[in-house]
């Protein structure tokens, strides 16, 4: 599995608003990953001590293959005038501040406890 990684810092109209920004992102999620079925699986997860109101997306796909797929597919919802101007709408909400590719070990390492645990890619 290979994940992508971006990391985003919430804009202070993010931080003052809160509840509309997060009904946003609900919303976002499920417009966004629509017409992308090779994206395997979405996290989120939000800093809450050190880098304060950055979050987190990490976008897992099966091989490079689907990472490919991905980044194809993106291009052509790109060029649809419609789509690009919600996907730009996205920077009222967050900056950017980084992007990374990461895949797991080579070796089966790390662990879930009982039915609650969540596993952390």
């Amino acid at each position: 599995m290979i994940y992508l990684v971006y990391r985003m810092k919430m804009t202070e109209r993010s931080r003052r608003n809160q509840k509309e920004f997060w009904a946003w992102l609900e919303e976002r999620e499920r417009w966004f990953y629509r017409d992308l079925p090779m994206v395997r699986e979405v996290r989120w997860y939000y800093s809450v001590i050190g880098d304060v109101y950055v979050l987190e997306n990490w976008a897992a796909f099966d091989d490079e293959a689907a990472w490919g797929a991905y980044r194809k597919a993106l291009s052509g919802l790109k060029a649809d005038t419609g789509w690009e101007s919600e996907r730009v709408s996205q920077d009222d909400w967050w900056e950017f501040l980084d992007t990374r590719i990461v895949t797991d070990c080579p070796v089966p390492v790390g662990f879930a406890r009982g039915q609650s645990a969540s596993a952390s890619p």
